[in-house]
């Protein structure tokens, strides 16, 4: 009675099964589908824009050498396994030696003998190792390809290594791929060994008897034959660790030192000698049933290497070199100096007295007043929050950076500030962020803005010279593209030229807004259903397949973070962390700054970057050019000396141009890198020592100054200037620091980096006089705090809902002086926007603060109405003319400036100073 349910729930079952099994079934080919695609789709969008950027080489160039090197070192693995697999079958009998064989007895159902399942596990046990190994030797695709191209060092400008007397490429090209060589081929034999072992074991050829084991002639011969490899394979290791001896630290400073050389090194020739010949004496073994005598000889390899390589040097760092140390590291000091020195490219700073004079006079201000003019009185930080307040204008607009480049404004070379006006999506009304406003019309930033260095409104803002939407510009200066589509934003892709209407946010205008068409090259077109399935996986955004917005003509933009594309299209350079925008012909570029780096330059002392990598040896060998609009990006050797750039260049042809071909405007734009400087003037805090007993003794170690800033000590930061240096005779855009001796803030030296391209790369230490005081930065702070007038000043400000920010300590080279600037600003409780308020000038024993620059200057250099440089009488008619007329134009500006603020009692002084110079012009005419 039940057997009519019974059949009727067993086919529901069956066919619910049925069903179940089809719906797994699909849904493993869809995964499987969806995980291949994606791969596929991801390296396909990749080549997509590296042909963008016409560089198809260099991917394919890292996709086949990534490749290739898997491929080669598993099919070396595989080659090297079933080469010895079939040895151990042909040579060992297949198991016939031992007859008792366990396999023989086992039966497995449907298979029967077990030697078939082994067979099934070995072949894939092969493969998955195969593949393992293969993809551990391709993350060392560089080494690789560096060794295959490499080149070796002008020994004209890198002398060979003291030690061992090889050229300098062994180090940094060579000995890199042969240390992983040699680690992946001692695994490798170290994984074959295991398997011998437990192969052995498996087919007979290893059996326990009477306690001990039982091997067969085969197993010993095999077994003896695999470890003397791995043995040799060793022992050559030791080889590899004498040369790394260079670049290690056992004693007091960097590479290898008297210990290291007469101690360590000979203790790494005893353990390879051993290592060769316990190697031979285990091949010996083949033919003598015995282990014995290979075994004591590995045994005494490892009490060889901790008395030869541990207690000895130990005893003779203790007991030859602490008690003797200059005498017997000074050759190794010297060789730590030199070659920090070149790897560091410090060896080629030009060393200049500089001797601080007091005497400076209103005539040698009059004579530098370009320099005066140049004087950046805008701290970067509190500048970039005046422009967020006064310049981003709408929520979604944001200043990211600000920096200083130089301009020929009104035919002068001019130092100033600015900053691109970059999108920012993650800003847009929370209601505003749907996918069409994200990528189809919010795609672009818009514009800069663009202030003078020295030029402040009466209300303590920038003076702009380019500034607000559509860009309104004070000075000569052609803007025919002011989208950004590229930039240090961190925006996703953008699509354009697509069917919405009416079309791209270009800029706000008043109540409306102002829409544009992207008529750039940057991006793909996604002009069929292929691509944007491909771009809708790699992208994860359904959106893509299905909007009905997408046309033929339609392209889309991604990878559009400058560091990240930069690092995507060249991975194998370090960049600075600091691209800067450049105005050319009418368009917006950014310009990076690409080093070449190493950490295996013998000798140098290495340093830690940012990034948590050590190296030792760095050159800023290429400049980087990116279109902000079309997003090309353009790379420039700028240090075609540098061996590792020509390395790359082989590497990658066609990728990198010739310093030559950047266009004239651009390379007036080229400066010396920030990063760069400050890691060079790190190493010269030490390395300036050139004498072993000084360096030794540290006798002559250097500091970066502390300055304050918004009330608290920091080191000074380096700074770029439009300045003219002692015995120069046109301005020159500058990178400069000061230093300071160890643990004492009087200043002892600057160092200077020339960025125009005349003398590009140019690096002087002024070196300031050792037998009188220079004042340094916090020492010029001090006497600020102790200025009863100043002091009192500043503490009346911060009790009425304000902060005062002192801005940084600039250190301005004038003749043969040092005038120390520092600017001050005001910033209320109740708001963001910082003004500058008053400048403080400090020059030999006087500290003055004023409302502005020229200000003063006018207190400290002139007094009561007269020059203090020289007695008026004995100066000629034209030349007491022409100082009256600075000095009136002088006191006109500053009543001006007075009048614009509404200080009408400071207007009234000027005005009488005006006039007392007036009167005495007309004296002198009559």
């Amino acid at each position: 009675m039940f057997e009519a349910p019974l059949n009727l729930a067993n086919q529901k079952f069956q066919q619910g099964y049925g069903m179940n099994k089809k719906f797994i079934i699909f849904l493993t080919i869809f995964i499987i589908l969806y995980f291949t695609l994606g791969y596929i789709s991801n390296i396909y969008i990749d080549y997509e824009w590296f042909n963008i950027n016409k560089a198809t080489g260099v991917f394919w160039t890292l996709f086949m050498t990534k490749f290739n090197v898997n491929s080669i070192f598993s099919g070396m693995f595989a080659g090297i396994f079933l080469l010895n697999f079939i040895l151990m079958r042909v040579l060992g009998g297949g198991g016939r030696i031992f007859t008792n064989n366990i396999l023989d007895r086992l039966r497995i159902p449907l298979l029967g003998s077990p030697r078939k399942i082994l067979m099934i596990i070995l072949v894939f046990a092969v493969i998955f190792l195969s593949l393992i190994m293969g993809s551990a030797a391709s993350v060392y695709w560089k080494e690789y390809l560096i060794y295959q191209n490499s080149v070796p060092f002008d020994t004209l400008k890198f002398p060979v290594d003291p030690i061992f007397s090889m050229n300098m490429g062994f180090y940094v090209f060579s000995l890199p791929f042969y240390k992983f060589l040699y680690s992946w081929v001692l695994w490798s034999f170290i994984i074959i060994t295991a398997f011998s072992i437990v192969f052995h074991l498996i087919n007979g050829g290893v059996q326990l008897r009477d306690g001990s084991f039982d091997l067969s002639l085969f197993t010993r011969a095999h077994l003896s034959t695999l470890i003397a490899l791995i043995v040799f394979i060793h022992g050559t290791g030791y080889l590899i660790s004498s040369y790394e001896l260079l670049y290690s630290q056992i004693g007091k400073f960097f590479g290898a030192g008297y210990t290291a050389v007469n101690a360590n090194l000979m203790a790494y020739k005893v353990a390879m000698v051993l290592s060769f010949i316990g190697a031979a004496l285990l091949l010996f073994n083949i033919f003598k049933r015995s282990f014995k005598l290979p075994v004591i000889v590995l045994i005494t390899i490892i009490p060889a290497l901790f008395i030869l390589g541990t207690v000895y040097p130990m005893l003779q760092q203790r007991f030859i070199v602490e008690p003797n140390e200059l005498d017997k590291e000074k050759p190794y000091i010297l060789n730590n100096i030199q070659f920090t020195r070149l790897g560091y490219d410090i060896n080629r700073v030009k060393e200049i007295n500089f001797p601080n004079n007091t005497n400076l006079t209103y005539q040698d201000l009059k004579k530098n007043r370009s320099v005066i003019e140049n004087i950046r009185l805008w701290d970067y930080r509190p500048l970039k929050q005046t422009y967020k307040q006064l310049q981003e204008l709408k929520r979604y607009y944001y200043f990211n950076d600000v920096d200083v480049d130089r301009y020929v404004l009104d035919g002068k070379k001019t130092a100033v500030n600015l900053s691109a006006r970059e999108l920012s999506i993650e800003r847009l009304a929370e209601t505003s962020k749907t996918w069409i406003n994200e990528h189809l019309i919010y795609t672009h930033g818009y514009g800069f803005v663009m202030n003078r260095v020295d030029k402040i409104t009466p209300e303590g803002q920038p003076e702009m010279i380019v500034y607000d939407i559509p860009p309104k510009i004070k000075t000569k200066m052609e803007l025919k593209r002011p989208q950004i589509y590229y930039g240090e934003h961190k925006n996703s892709y953008a699509i354009t030229r697509t069917t919405i209407k009416p079309g791209e946010f270009d800029y706000p205008s008043g109540d409306t807004n102002k829409y544009t068409t992207y008529d750039g090259t940057g991006g793909t077109v996604i002009d069929s259903f292929f691509k944007k399935v491909i771009f809708a996986l790699a992208l994860k955004d359904i959106n893509i397949l299905i909007s009905g917005n997408l046309t033929p003509e339609t392209r889309i933009l991604y990878r559009r973070n400058i560091q990240e594309m930069v690092s995507t299209l060249t991975p194998f350079l370090e960049f600075d962390k600091d691209p800067y925008l450049v105005i050319s012909g009418g368009s917006l570029y950014w310009m990076m700054d690409a080093y070449t780096t190493s950490s295996k330059f013998p000798y140098s002392s290495p340093i830690r970057l940012n990034t948590g990598r050590k190296i030792n040896y760095i050159r800023n060998s290429v400049k980087i050019v990116i279109d902000a609009y079309h997003g090309n990006v353009q790379y420039f050797i700028s240090d075609p000396n540098d061996p590792i750039i020509q390395v790359y260049s082989k590497i990658f042809p066609g990728i990198f141009k010739k310093f030559s071909e950047m266009s004239e405007d651009l390379r007036k734009h080229v400066r010396y890198p920030e990063d760069l400087f400050n890691i060079q003037s790190h190493m010269l805090l030490k390395y300036h020592m050139l004498n072993p007993n000084v360096f030794y003794n540290n006798e002559d170690a250097w500091h970066i100054p502390k300055q304050v800033y918004d009330g608290k000590e920091e080191l000074v930061k380096s700074y770029y200037l439009v300045t003219r240096l002692p015995n120069e005779k046109t301005n020159e855009f500058i990178l400069i620091i000061p230093f300071t001796p160890f643990n004492k803030n009087n200043m002892i030296a600057f160092l200077v980096a020339k960025c125009d391209p005349e003398s590009y790369g140019e690096m002087i230490l002024y070196m300031l006089p050792k037998d009188k005081l220079s004042y340094g930065p916090l020492q010029i702070e001090a006497r600020i705090d102790q200025d009863p007038e100043i002091s009192k000043q500043l503490t009346l400000w911060s009790q009425k809902g304000s902060s005062v920010i002192r801005g940084n300590m600039l250190a301005i080279p004038i003749e043969d002086s040092l005038l120390f600037i520092e600017p001050l600003y005001l910033k209320a409780d109740s708001s963001e926007m910082p003004e500058l308020k008053k400048v403080i000038v400090s020059f030999a024993d006087n500290v003055v603060m004023e409302n502005s620059l020229d200000e003063a200057l006018a207190k400290i250099f002139v007094k009561d109405g007269k020059y203090d440089d020289k007695d008026f009488s004995t100066r000629s008619y034209k030349e007491n003319i022409s100082d009256l007329t600075d000095k009136a134009y002088m006191y006109y500006m500053n009543a001006e400036g007075f009048m614009k603020g509404g200080n009408w009692a400071k207007y009234g002084e000027e005005l009488n100073k005006l006039r007392e110079v007036i009167t005495k012009m007309k004296k002198m005419k009559d």
